[in-house]
């Protein structure tokens, strides 16, 4: 896959649902093949040990709690890519820049973790800005769990803000399936699963605002 390639009703999809939601589920935004390979260089970095426990809170006073958050990561590296990497890179630039074009967000990185939760792990309610600060502006996860079943659990639960029903969403973590919100607007959690669950996630900022 190449960001000459990719389809960009894909990304009109997401501009009209956060434009008129403020979110958009797209099932199948990578094709099948693509996302093995993401999945395989996550495993690959979990059999190795590069994976760490999640924090919870602001980076100056981080905890580990996995009560709360539960999932191990690992932080991309744009110097450092693989070459499915890049592409995703790519994709994501070009949604970058049609956030930008269409509503005006100012984004100007994306930053992205893998993202692995052992089986009943969890992440209790949250948002996904810090009090007082603002630069976090789009939320995306891609998931890259293959033949995931609604049995197999680990839902990310939407809370609507009010403003629409039904007053949750739950969207499976099926491979291919990128969920993309504004990350100031939606509380959301991760359900437990009965299987590892997998996932490559990052965030659209904006430049820093400190507001407290």
């Amino acid at each position: 896959m190449t960001s000459n390639t990719f389809p960009t009703s894909k990304i009109d999809q997401i501009i009209e649902g956060i434009a008129e939601h403020g979110y958009a589920v797209i099932p199948g935004f990578f094709p099948a093949d693509f996302i093995a390979a993401l999945r395989e260089e996550a495993h690959q970095l979990h059999h190795a040990g590069a994976m760490q426990g999640a924090t919870t809170g602001r980076e100056d006073t981080a905890k580990l709690d996995t009560a709360t958050r539960g999932d191990l990561i690992h932080w991309l590296d744009d110097a450092q890519s693989s070459a499915a990497q890049q592409a995703f890179f790519a994709t994501m630039e070009q949604l970058r820049e049609a956030l930008n074009r269409h509503l005006y967000l100012g984004l100007f990185e994306l930053e992205n973790h893998f993202a692995i939760y052992p089986p009943g792990a969890i992440y209790r309610k949250h948002l996904d800005q810090f009090r007082g600060n603002e630069e976090r502006q789009i939320s995306c996860i891609l998931y890259l769990n293959d033949n995931w079943k609604i049995d197999d659990g680990g839902a990310l639960r939407i809370y609507m803000d009010g403003t629409a029903e039904p007053s949750v969403i739950d969207v499976l973590p099926e491979s291919g399936t990128l969920a993309v919100f504004m990350s100031g607007r939606f509380w959301h959690e991760v359900l437990p699963a009965r299987r590892e669950r997998m996932s490559l996630t990052g965030w659209f900022r904006k430049r820093g605002t400190n507001l407290s």
